[in-house]
């Protein structure tokens, strides 16, 4: 019995230069095939490619003719031998039509279902290529799952504290309450944020998921069906999307400073109970995040792989008290972030604009940020009422 032997084609609305370096090079690969990619991009040189799932494949580069072909072997975790993979780009009018051949399938018990599997799989891929290319929308990200919270890690024992329940969200049908913890997802553990993230993707929409976590000190399991994400607009002019988000941005400082403003420094530097954070500490956490976003999207630019935005350390905490000790000097520096993000989303060029993949990222994380300076105001407004009544 000879080899099995796919082929798979797609037309895709880009031109093949573009194409080329999205197959072969590590930051482009991150933006549509995997999570982490090491490339030599060249004839002989080596690569790896590893998923949020744990599967990991390698191999070398047999032939790189840009903008034109590329071949390389394949040995992916788990997979009985290595295989071959060649990629052929044609430009046919005013596009260009990708075949890829995947051969050196062997027979036998062991092979069984592995061309079947790749079959599958390219295909998803490919189209994963096609719409981030075309439309800057990562269907990976639409196949996400959603559960609809705000969350951080912890303080005082391993786990994720939930700070907000979206709305009509499948956390919110489930009955998922704020100050509730997750400590696990289909039996891994999830002890911090990062840790929750990652156990998160190896979901799917639609996929049902026994979650624990533990409410007024008592453990509890219920299964959650995880919902699809939505695609929000984003407007194509970054100008444009800096004065929408600057609408969220005004609406938040003014919630803050009506809620912050009538404290004493005294009482906004009081934590509520050990462990927990001041007002003076969440208003250094929101500007340090606000930086941290500014750090991320230059990464984000450049094909930088990063986990995302922090801002919680005690060291960070003192670094912004030594130049806004006041409730009146947080709440400015805040303010003057906000400005600076809404400045650096309208600086960006059409050339960013032209990697629609990122540019969407970038706005997706702009909007979420507007959930986490709401879940931090209420955050805020529960710890006055806890400091007023000691």
């Amino acid at each position: 019995m000879k080899a099995t032997t796919i082929r798979i084609t797609r037309t895709i609305n880009a031109p093949p230069e573009m194409i080329f370096d999205a197959l072969t090079q590590a930051a482009w690969l991150r933006d549509w095939f995997c999570r982490e990619a090491r490339t030599e991009p060249c004839e002989g040189g080596q690569f790896r490619v590893g998923w949020w799932s744990g599967y990991d494949a390698h191999g070398t580069y047999t032939a790189f003719a840009p903008p034109r072909v590329v071949g390389f072997t394949w040995l992916g975790k788990g997979e009985p031998g290595e295989t071959q993979i060649r990629i052929a780009l044609k430009p046919v009018e005013g596009a260009t039509k990708l075949t890829l051949t995947h051969t050196g399938f062997g027979t036998g018990k062991k092979w069984a279902g592995q061309a079947d599997g790749a079959m599958r799989e390219w295909g998803k891929v490919l189209d994963s290529l096609r719409s981030v290319l075309e439309t800057g929308i990562d269907l990976r990200d639409t196949r996400r799952p959603r559960l609809g919270i705000g969350f951080e890690t912890a303080k005082d024992r391993p786990g994720v504290l939930l700070t907000e329940i979206v709305p009509g969200s499948p956390a919110e049908t489930t009955g998922f309450q704020k100050g509730d913890m997750l400590v696990s997802m289909k039996g891994h553990k999830v002890r911090s944020q990062e840790e929750f993230i990652n156990v998160f993707r190896r979901f799917h929409a639609g996929q049902d998921v026994p979650i624990a976590f533990v409410r007024e000190g008592k453990r509890r399991v219920v299964t959650v069906e995880l919902g699809a994400r939505p695609v929000p607009d984003v407007p194509d002019d970054p100008a444009a999307l800096a004065k929408q988000v600057r609408e969220t941005h005004d609406k938040a400082m003014a919630s803050l400073r009506a809620t912050v403003l009538p404290l004493t420094d005294e009482q906004a530097a009081r934590a509520p109970a050990e462990g927990e954070w001041s007002v003076k500490q969440v208003l250094a956490h929101l500007s340090t995040s606000e930086r941290g976003f500014h750090s991320w999207v230059a990464n984000v630019l450049e094909g930088v792989e990063t986990q995302g935005v922090e801002g919680r350390l005690p060291e960070q905490f003192a670094a912004v008290f030594a130049s806004a000790p006041t409730v009146g000097a947080l709440l400015d520096r805040f303010e003057r972030d906000l400005a600076e993000t809404r400045a650096l989303i309208a600086a960006l060029t059409p050339e960013h604009r032209a990697y629609q993949v990122r540019y969407r990222r970038i706005a997706e994380l702009l909007f979420g940020f507007a959930l986490h300076t709401n879940g931090h105001l209420r955050q805020i407004e529960a710890t006055i009422r806890a400091v007023q009544k000691s």
